[in-house]
């Protein structure tokens, strides 16, 4: 589909990688590929235990002085696709096309965030047109659904000195600085009761815009977990409701696009009872349709005899109520910049419990553990077992670094305009790295990338040669900083 594209072997490259299964903790399809592509190749390479993968190339005739570059990028992707697409994630190719002036997914995520950083690295190792230094390419695993890679890498694994993180997605823009953030997992175990003389209603949510809990949980998008919810509550306050189901969202650092609530409503209610949500479906359709003008509200008569106790369905519905959603505090050095925020990823219910999966983020350490302790508060306050992991670091600005001024030189030759720095709300890799060594100097810069984590991303075809570009400049004149 893409051969016609320039540069021929980046884009031949990334190609290749979608025909790849590789959803987060199940990326072993394509590490095996990425291994059998670098002995035909004659890389060396070497993998840890975490699953990462090193690829290593020498450096050419008269750099062998150059300082060491490590180009780094993830494998996994998120496997995200709108409700009438058939795909399993984890066997079936991806069907990519291109639209106007982009290449994109038909029905699913694109998985350019990282596969096109991934594509980068391997293409910086095999072109023969460049002069560099000694080269590091890693990969890393599961970078979406909690770092597991970088959390479990080792000391030494890479040895540069200069990272170049190509998982970015503005063209134009160094990113030097990014959230750290950690899970919150609540457990609730449920007893359901048979009901008679009740009648089942299935409330469902969807064709909401989503998008990532990071970079996009400042947009004006609505959470359909909380649709649901406020949509019961506002029943319930109306009329007796038991609560049978609630389910939305896919992953912790997605916001919900879904959501499916189910109840009981007694008997002689139940036409009173879908007359009021049908009222209150068209005045919030209508009250958000700037927000989410594809949202979709079904309302439903089931058959459902099951349901939680009175008492049960009041607490549920009140913590998922209270759990917070969006921007929490917005930093003061940077305008417009969220600095702690908080994403009610997933909900799940069965006969015997329901989880509560949350994703916490903020630049700033102490508000990230104050939040996650107020969580977990909150959590324990209506019955819940509360798992946190360990959090993951944020990654501080560096602005004085030569690094940054060597790539910021380099991207503005190239680009012709000046290039600006951003701190983002989004997670990177950065900080585990600075753990490793904290004499690191990083960068993240990418192409031009659309609506990530949702099946409408997207990356724009100019902006993809114009960073190799860039990549390649930095690659050779990594001689400046000897």
């Amino acid at each position: 589909v893409l051969e016609d594209l320039e540069p021929k072997l980046v884009w031949h490259i990334f190609e290749e990688i979608t025909r790849v299964p590789h959803p987060s903790k199940k990326e072993k399809k394509l590490r095996e590929w990425i291994k059998k592509w670098a002995e035909e190749h004659r890389i060396p390479f070497k993998e840890d235990d975490a699953g990462n993968i090193l690829l290593m190339k020498e450096a050419t005739s008269g750099c062998e002085d150059y300082p060491t570059l490590v180009i780094q990028a993830h494998m996994d992707m998120v496997c995200q696709k709108t409700p009438d697409t058939v795909i399993d994630f984890e066997n079936d190719p991806l069907k990519i096309r291109i639209v106007d002036d982009y290449v994109t997914a038909e029905g699913t995520t694109l998985g350019a965030d990282d596969g096109i950083g991934v594509a980068y690295g391997m293409a910086s190792l095999i072109s023969e047109e460049l002069k560099h230094g000694p080269l590091e390419v890693l990969l890393s695993v599961d970078e979406e659904t909690g770092l597991t890679g970088a959390f479990n890498m080792k000391k030494g694994f890479f040895t540069g000195k200069y990272l170049l993180n190509v998982d970015s997605e503005e063209l134009g823009k160094i990113t030097i600085g990014s959230a750290g953030g950690g899970e919150t997992h609540y457990t609730i175990p449920l007893n359901f009761e048979k009901k008679k003389g009740w009648r089942g209603i299935r409330l469902s949510i969807k064709g909401l815009r989503g998008g990532h809990s990071g970079v996009d949980i400042h947009l004006p998008r609505l959470n359909a977990i909380k649709v649901a919810v406020s949509g019961a509550i506002f029943l319930r306050e109306r009329i007796n409701l038991l609560l049978s189901v609630i389910d939305g969202g896919t992953l912790h650092n997605v916001i919900p696009t879904e959501a499916v609530c189910e109840f009981l409503v007694p008997e002689e209610k139940i036409e009173e009872a879908i007359n009021l949500l049908e009222n209150w479906k068209n005045d919030i359709i209508s009250k958000e349709r700037e927000k989410e003008p594809d949202m979709k509200i079904e309302i439903s008569e089931i058959s459902e005899e099951m349901a939680l106790t009175e008492k049960k369905t009041e607490s549920i519905l009140d913590l998922l109520n209270k759990i917070p959603h969006g921007p929490l505090a917005f930093s003061k050095e940077m305008e417009g910049l969220v600095q702690t925020s908080n994403n009610l990823a997933v909900v799940r219910s069965d006969k015997e419990k329901i989880e509560i999966f949350l994703s916490s983020r903020s630049s700033v350490d102490k508000e990230l553990e104050d939040l996650r302790k107020k969580l977990k508060i909150l959590g324990e306050k209506y019955g819940a077992a509360v798992e946190q992991g360990e959090a993951y670091p944020g990654w501080q600005p560096d602005p004085d670094s030569p690094f940054l001024g060597l790539v910021k030189k380099i991207y503005e030759d190239i680009l012709k305009k000046e290039v600006s720095l951003k701190a983002i709300h989004g997670g990177l890799e950065c900080g585990m790295f600075l753990r490793l060594d904290p004499e690191l100097q990083i960068v993240s810069i990418g192409p031009e990338i659309k609506d990530v984590h949702t099946p409408e991303e997207r990356v724009y075809i100019e902006s993809v040669g114009v960073l190799w570009n860039v990549i390649k400049g930095i690659i050779e004149n990594m001689g400046e900083l000897k």
